[in-house]
């Protein structure tokens, strides 16, 4: 009996950690880029943006969430957040995912967040808050969103270090 106590303990964590994966992810980029001013400035735009093309999104399409989904947390939900496409959870995951790796090119951090991703995504399909639709459609747009604002980043930053070492 004690195992099975054991095993439903660790699943609800990992439901949290799932729920939270959002949050977990804009602390642990913004840790890892902490040094690169431009480049953590940028995660924290880009995440903002990505927030705003959600609920955006989310208002023009009004596709319902799936009907009977679970709370982990007595969620509810009024306004656009009615609406579940796409994922703003699986958006935000997988922006940060794409925006770390892009910047720091690891292995490492890719696979950490690509755990917590998966467990987020797992989370809100298994809580029935999204479709599966719901959740590609954001994790589309999070990986588009990032890499189109580390592109951007890169370039703006390239440029005005050329411009300074120029006036040196």
């Amino acid at each position: 009996m004690n195992e099975l106590s054991n095993q439903n303990n660790m699943i609800k964590i990992f439901d949290k950690v799932g729920f939270f994966g959002p949050f977990i992810l804009i602390i642990m980029n913004v840790w890892q880029l902490w040094e690169n001013h431009g480049f953590w400035c940028a995660y924290l735009v880009v995440t903002m943006l990505s927030s705003f093309i959600n609920k955006i999104v989310k208002h023009i399409v009004k596709e319902p969430r799936p009907m009977d989904g679970e709370s982990i947390i007595n969620e509810e939900y009024t306004g656009y957040e009615m609406y579940g496409m796409p994922s703003a959870h699986a958006q935000s995951v997988f922006s940060s995912v794409t925006f770390l790796y892009l910047v720091k090119e690891s292995p490492v951090w890719l696979l950490i967040g690509l755990f917590i991703a998966g467990l987020t995504v797992y989370q809100r399909l298994k809580y029935r808050r999204h479709t599966i639709e719901q959740l590609v459609v954001g994790a589309i747009f999070g990986i588009s969103i990032a890499y189109g604002g580390f592109y951007i980043t890169k370039k703006y930053i390239q440029e005005n270090t050329l411009i300074k070492n120029e006036e040196l």
